[in-house]
């Protein structure tokens, strides 16, 4: 069930055509800025020899220099296409178990991830194999030792056979997280080093017995139709669900604390059947208030646009996804409250030793300010000499939220 077109699934898309598509894509992109330089310095030049009386001379040379850069930068963006058009057309004689899909590596996943959060939004918009679809994981342990995801079944008979490998786990509990701006669930395996390898999902599940579950989005869409998309991914799954679920906790990092709160109110709004479960929400470094980042580079967007000589890179850098232009403002709070019935928590990072120096909430986490990771949340647990991404998997993180999701209290009606 979703708004959403319908897109294939991983195994049917052609990756391989995707990037390609994004590749051309990307020199297109890149190029015209570059181009726009070019003219814009070869203009001062020229402009300089003509106040000096060399006007006449220059001319020709202008005129020849103008139409061999056009040529030049036309020519690269149109080879660009052309080998993007070939090798997509090479992949598409290729059978699926021919190749190993892009996202089926962790580093693949990693690297789609980033480009999503980037571009995501025009990348659905072209319809590109590599647009990353919403997707559900499931989090274990493997033979080696690791921890490793995947991917939760459509059918409910695979679904069932796919949970009850885990007999030691609660299937009327479920926790899920998920991710941030450019990430995929396997950014919760960052910095394991700190924490024996284990993350979040693996030690909250041996402690309270939850299953855990992880969500990989396109974070490069608006974070509305994100929060949208996932509300009616969870109502099929609850539908699909071996057993009734009796309690949902939810952890976001960044953006996706936010798209949580979107989906909460989306379900709150439709009469969506699984919100009624939720008990905590947690939220890690999420700028509930915009983050001044992505502020910036939308106040200097508007500056180079209106500049000549750098219009060309206030268009670049307005090819930002609808997802980072969403940080900006953050959301708010009369528009999409607090879900009522849940308890919410969150932990703000700074870079500071103190979350009471001077500059920890203007440099905050170096992505978000303190206040707006702590928004209109009342239990707030400041991370201190720490970094936006230390929040996916730190010590502390995970005493606090043992502390909060091991709690077993009920919802207020």
């Amino acid at each position: 069930m979703n708004d959403q077109p319908h897109r294939p699934s991983r195994q049917d898309r052609n990756e391989v055509r995707g990037a390609a598509g994004v590749a051309s894509e990307a020199v297109d992109i890149v190029s015209r800025p570059v181009q726009g330089t070019h003219e814009a310095i070869a203009g001062t030049v020229f402009g300089a020899l003509r106040r000096v009386g060399l006007g006449p001379a220059s001319k020709p040379v202008q005129v020849v220099h103008d139409g061999i850069t056009t040529g030049v930068y036309a020519a690269v963006r149109g080879i660009s296409q052309l080998a993007g058009r070939g090798v997509g057309a090479a992949a598409a004689f290729a059978r699926p178990g021919d190749w190993r899909p892009i996202t089926g590596t962790p580093a693949g996943a990693v690297l789609t991830g980033a480009v999503n959060g980037l571009v995501g939004d025009h990348m659905v918009a072209l319809d590109n194999d590599l647009a990353v679809p919403m997707t559900l994981y499931t989090s274990t342990i493997g033979p080696d030792g690791d921890e490793q995801h995947d991917e939760l079944p459509g059918d409910p008979a695979a679904l069932r056979a796919v949970v009850a490998d885990h007999p030691e786990r609660d299937l009327g509990r479920l926790v899920l997280f998920v991710h941030g701006l450019g990430e995929t669930e396997h950014a919760w395996r960052l910095y394991g080093e700190a924490s024996a390898g284990e993350g979040y999902a693996e030690r909250v599940a041996s402690a309270t017995g939850a299953t855990p579950l992880l969500l990989r989005y396109n974070s490069g869409q608006r974070v509305a139709d994100n929060g949208t998309a996932l509300s009616l991914l969870l109502t099929d799954l609850f539908a699909r669900w071996p057993e009734q679920v009796r309690r949902l906790d939810l952890v976001g990092h960044s953006m996706g604390g936010l798209v949580l709160r979107h989906a909460c109110h989306h379900a709150v709004q439709t009469g969506q059947p699984w919100v009624g479960a939720v008990r905590r929400m947690v939220y890690l470094g999420s700028p509930h208030r915009g983050a001044p980042l992505a502020h910036r580079v939308d106040q200097l967007a508007s500056q180079l646009s209106r500049w000549s000589n750098a219009r060309t890179w206030g268009e670049f850098l307005d090819r930002r996804s609808a997802g980072i232009r969403d940080l900006v403002a953050g959301v708010s709070d009369t528009e999409v409250p607090l879900l009522a019935h849940a308890s919410h928590h969150a932990v703000a990072a700074c870079v500071t030793s103190s979350p009471d120096h001077p500059l920890a909430n203007a440099l905050g986490d170096l992505l978000v300010p303190v206040d707006s990771a702590g928004g209109a949340v009342a239990d707030v647990e400041p991370l201190t000499s720490s970094h936006h991404f230390h929040l996916l998997n730190d010590p502390d993180v995970h005493d606090h939220l043992l502390r909060w999701l091991t709690t077993e209290d009920e919802p207020t009606p």
